[in-house]
């Protein structure tokens, strides 16, 4: 399937870092952590920076001009301004480029929107998420890099599972090396690893027991045996800047019958959306499948002692330049489409009994899908 998206005709207008802004990232293949001016102007793709990074932007971005902010700034200086603020000298160059109006992302800065507009010039927020649409569908070169850093989120993964299933358990907790060993000591080898392999991770989840019943509680404390682990690692490369996701369930001793059940429902509910998942399938048709498969297996979902319980967020999101990103499988009415990268992490959580969720990521193709994810999935673990 080949489908073609239309270039905006619009001016486009960027004020923001791209250490933040995926869309400047993906618009300039350039790193930089301070604020820059990005314009899309008459086929012309312009970028604004300073004398720090303005050599390196030469080398490295992918733009067909790039302008000094100190030229701007000497020439505003000559006119006796007292006080040159980066808006002003974004009002030079949009006059020096002959623009009156443009079309600028949602999260564009409501300051620099107020005083533009203040300042004579029409600026109009888009609709579109993302920005540049063309993001949603990955090239095989964004595949490889998705791939490349799920390969390090196994690698990660797996040093987490062999610290729980080498460890001892003493008085219904789990030990190493004679220290007990806890949510904060696997998260630092998790993060140190990823460090070492070029990939920055933050708020990485490693939560033990009642911990695992919150989807996003990121665990503290003692791993305790008998109760489920849940470690989602979702690492970003310092390179590429694309991310990767993982979540793997595991216990340490011997689970209850109930435990075990839900880990084989989950299981087979995520089998279950990766089958349904190909171009062209509503997102919300994966997700009630899933949630109605849950049902029939004896897990509600909904209120339960006054918290919300059972299967109680999204199948998945889309992955890349950032952690989550469109299209969402979920009750929304976003289709699937060839060359979405998405994740499929279905889950049941319970106070009484803990929490399970599984997380792999896959391509959407024509006729199914490809699962890029490749680490078991082991829910007893034991050296």
């Amino acid at each position: 399937m080949c489908i073609v998206f239309l270039m905006k005709k619009d001016t486009l207008l960027i004020i923001d870092t791209s250490e933040n802004n995926a869309d400047l990232l993906y618009r300039t293949n350039f790193f930089v952590p301070d604020p820059v001016l990005y314009i899309e102007h008459a086929g012309e793709k312009i970028l604004l920076l300073s004398d720090l990074e303005i050599d390196r932007g030469r080398e490295e971005a992918t733009v067909d001009r790039i302008l000094s902010l100190s030229d701007y700034h000497k020439k505003l200086a000559s006119k006796k301004r007292k006080r040159i603020r980066f808006v002003d000298i974004v009002d030079e160059v949009l006059k020096d480029l002959k623009i009156k109006k443009a079309l600028v992302p949602g999260m564009f800065s409501v300051k620099y929107a107020d005083e533009l507009r203040k300042r004579g010039y029409t600026i109009k927020v888009s609709e579109e998420e993302p920005f540049f649409e063309e993001r949603l569908i990955k090239t095989p070169k964004e595949i490889g890099f998705l791939k490349d850093a799920l390969r390090k989120t196994a690698r990660a993964m797996d040093l987490a599972v062999r610290m729980v299933a080498s460890s001892e358990i003493k008085r219904n907790k789990l030990y190493m090396n004679g220290q007990a060993l806890t949510s904060e000591k696997i998260k630092g080898e998790i993060n140190s690893e990823l460090s070492r392999m070029g990939y920055h991770a933050s708020h990485t989840i490693v939560a033990s027991g009642v911990h695992s019943s919150m989807p996003h509680h990121s665990g503290e404390g003692h791993i305790f045996a008998d109760k489920p682990l849940i470690i989602d690692i979702f690492p970003r490369s310092q390179d590429t800047g694309y991310f990767g996701d993982m979540t793997r369930t595991v216990i340490r001793g011997e689970p209850s019958e109930k435990l075990v059940k839900m880990y084989n429902t989950v299981l087979n509910g995520q089998k279950l959306g990766i089958s349904m998942i190909k171009d062209g399938v509503k997102s919300k048709d994966v997700h009630t499948a899933i949630v109605e498969y849950f049902k029939e297996c004896g897990f509600e979902t909904g209120t339960l002692n006054g918290k919300q319980q059972g299967f109680i967020h999204s199948t998945g999101h889309g992955l890349g330049l950032e952690i989550h990103e469109p299209p969402r499988i979920g009750m929304g009415d976003e289709i699937l489409r060839e060359g979405n990268v998405v994740t499929v992490e279905p889950g049941l959580y319970y106070e009484k009994i803990g929490g399970i969720r599984i997380e792999d990521v896959v391509v959407v193709e024509k006729k199914g899908c490809t699962n890029l994810t490749k680490y078991p999935k082991r829910f007893r673990v034991k050296v």
